[in-house]
C-alpha cells in the first residue's frame, strides 16, 4: 500500500517537544500556547517554577496575573498584540489582527496560502508574479520587490500593517535592513520558512500571527508524519551502508554543504553527503574532486527561471538534456553513480521551500528504492497541492519534479 496517508486534523500537535515556539506566552517552552502555559505561570507566581524566556508576556519585568490574562487572550484569539522572536533574532511586537501585508519572500506567500489567508496579501516579490501556475491569484498583485531590490516607497504608499521578509538569506539579516526603511510605519517580521530544521517553528509563529494556529499545526502534523516515517526507516540503515551522495545545486559545480537546505534534506533521507564539511553552504568544487570522491548517487537541483523543471513544465525534455550534460562531463563516466545509472534531477520547487518534505521523499526513493518502495512522493505532493494549496493541478498531467521518476 502506498504511503499516502490522510492525517487527521488536530488542534494540538502530538510532537509538542519537536521545537520551542518563540512567542511570548509560551511560558513552558514547548511548541504551542495553551492552558499548560497558564498552569506554568501560576507555578512561577507561587515559586514552584523558574521564569523562562517567554513567561513575561507584557515585558514589564514581572510574571504575574496580567501575564496570565494575556495568555488567555492568545489562546482565545482576542489578543491586541503579539510579541515574538523572529528569524533575524529580533524581538518584534505586532498589532493584532493583521489586516494587510506585503510578502517580500516567496516562502511566506506559499505559507500564507496554506493558512488560507492570502486575501490579506497586497504586494509580492517578482518570483511570485512569475509563478502563475502555482500562484494564480497572488501573481496578479503589485510587485514590490525584484531580486534584492525592494521598492520601499511603493510599500509605504500601500500602507500595509506588516511586511514579511527573510530573517537571514545566507548573506545578510534582511529583516534588519528592511526595518530601517519601513519601520515604524510598517512592522517588519523576519521569517525564513525554507530551512528544514526551523520551518515548523516559523510556520507555527506565522499561524499565530495570521490568527490561524490550528491550520498551521494541521500542516506541520501532515508533513512531520511523513518525515517521521522516513526517519524511522532510515534509522534501520547502518551508517556504513548509507549511500555516498554528491549534491549539486542550481549553479554548476555548486555543492551543498553544511548550512544548506539541500544538505539537511539529504540527512533526513539518510544520505551521506560527500560535500559535508566543505567551507560555506554552497562551495564551488573541482570536477576532479567529484571523480575522486566517486559518489554512489548524484542529485542536482534545477529550475533556472522555469527552464528545466517545475510547475510550468509539461514534459521532461529539458530535464533529460540537463541530466545528459552531467553524465557527459569529462571523466564522469568513471563515477559509480553514472555507471550505475543513479544520476537524478530534482526540481528546486521542493528543495529549500516550505514543501521541502516532498523533496525529502524523492531523495529517500533515490537513495534506497527497496526500503522506500511503498513511499509515494508524487502522491504526497498531490495531497499538498489539493489540500493545502487548494490548487486544481494534476501532477499526472503536468509538472516535472524528479527526473528520472523513481519507480
Amino acid at each position: 500500500m502506498a504511503m499516502v496517508l490522510c492525517v487527521s486534523l488536530v488542534v494540538f500537535p502530538a510532537f509538542a517537544e519537536s521545537f520551542t515556539l518563540k512567542i511570548y506566552g509560551n511560558a513552558n517552552l514547548d511548541s504551542i500556547i495553551d492552558e499548560k502555559d497558564i498552569d506554568y505561570i501560576n507555578e512561577i507566581i507561587k515559586g514552584g517554577q523558574s521564569r523562562t524566556s517567554f513567561s513575561d508576556v507584557n515585558g514589564d519585568g514581572k510574571v504575574d496575573e496580567q501575564d496570565i490574562k494575556l495568555v488567555e487572550k492568545i489562546i482565545s484569539g482576542t489578543e491586541e498584540n503579539l510579541t515574538l522572536i523572529d528569524s533575524a533574532n529580533r524581538t518584534v511586537t505586532v498589532k493584532y489582527p493583521i489586516k494587510s501585508l506585503v510578502s517580500l519572500n516567496q516562502h511566506s506567500a506559499e505559507c500564507i496560502k496554506i493558512l488560507g489567508e492570502e486575501g490579506k496579501i497586497i504586494g509580492v516579490e517578482q518570483y511570485v508574479a512569475d509563478k502563475k501556475d502555482f500562484f494564480p491569484d497572488l501573481s496578479k498583485l503589485p510587485v514590490v520587490k525584484s531580486g534584492s531590490n525592494c521598492d520601499f516607497e511603493k510599500i509605504l504608499s500601500m500602507k500595509p500593517d506588516v511586511a514579511i521578509a527573510y530573517g537571514w538569506n545566507g548573506a545578510s539579516f534582511v529583516a534588519i535592513e528592511y526595518a530601517k526603511s519601513l519601520e515604524p510605519h510598517v512592522t517588519v517580521i523576519g521569517l525564513n520558512l525554507y530551512q528544514p530544521k526551523n520551518i515548523s517553528q516559523e510556520m507555527a509563529q506565522l499561524g499565530y500571527l495570521m490568527g490561524k494556529p490550528k491550520e498551521a499545526y494541521d500542516f506541520i502534523s501532515f508533513y512531520e508524519t511523513y518525515l517521521n516515517k522516513i526517519a524511522e526507516l532510515v534509522s534501520e540503515i547502518p551508517d556504513e551502508k548509507k549511500v555516498r551522495v554528491y549534491l549539486e545545486q542550481n549553479k554548476d559545480f555548486a555543492a551543498a554543504s553544511n548550512g544548506s537546505a539541500l544538505n539537511d534534506m539529504c540527512s533526513i533521507a539518510g544520505g551521506n553527503n560527500i560535500g559535508l564539511g566543505l567551507a560555506g553552504s554552497s562551495p564551488t568544487v573541482d570536477p576532479e574532486w567529484v571523480i575522486k570522491e566517486n559518489p554512489e548517487v548524484i542529485v542536482k537541483t534545477a529550475n533556472h527561471g522555469n527552464k528545466y523543471m517545475g510547475y510550468e513544465k509539461d514534459n521532461a525534455t529539458d530535464a533529460k538534456e540537463l541530466r545528459a550534460s552531467i553524465i557527459n562531463r569529462t571523466g564522469w563516466q568513471n563515477i559509480n553513480a553514472v555507471k550505475d545509472d543513479r544520476v537524478f534531477m530534482l526540481s528546486d520547487s521542493n528543495a529549500g521551500k516550505p514543501s521541502f518534505f516532498i523533496g525529502v521523499a524523492y531523495l529517500a526513493k533515490f537513495f534506497y528504492p527497496e526500503q522506500f518502495k511503498d513511499l509515494d512522493p508524487e502522491g504526497i505532493h498531490q495531497e499538498y497541492l489539493t489540500r493545502f494549496q487548494r490548487l486544481d493541478y494534476d501532477l499526472k498531467e503536468r509538472g516535472v519534479f524528479a527526473y528520472p521518476k523513481p519507480a
